[in-house]
């Protein structure tokens, strides 16, 4: 069989809805908020690409999240399982490394 060339680009709203969808996924997690001064990524509530706000570099990505978590809830544990969550996702769906994942915790509901 011959060697198939070319590369494979992926959208940056691809990822962003990876790592939404990620993140919405984690216990305690109510909905994403808003990036602030980032329209892009910020149109409604039910947007999948909501909270995220993503820097690639070469095959790295930084995230920034913002999230509405669940009163009651060990918010540092959530985070921490975000982060795991995130990474573990980003590094199996799309084969890249994760420099770092930032979570901002705007409001409890």
């Amino acid at each position: 069989m011959a060697e198939v060339t070319g590369s494979v680009r992926i959208a940056p709203e691809v990822l962003a809805t990876i790592v939404n969808l990620t993140t919405v996924a984690v216990p305690g997690v109510l909905a994403m908020g808003n990036v602030p001064g980032h329209a892009l990524f910020s149109r409604s509530r039910h947007d999948t690409t909501r909270g995220v706000r993503l820097t690639v570099r070469q095959n790295t990505v930084s995230v920034d999240l913002y999230v509405v978590v669940a009163q009651g809830i060990n918010m540092v544990s959530t985070g921490t399982a975000i982060q795991s969550a995130v990474t573990t996702a980003v590094h199996e769906m799309l084969g890249m490394e994760v420099k770092d994942v930032n979570i901002y915790i705007q409001n409890i509901e």
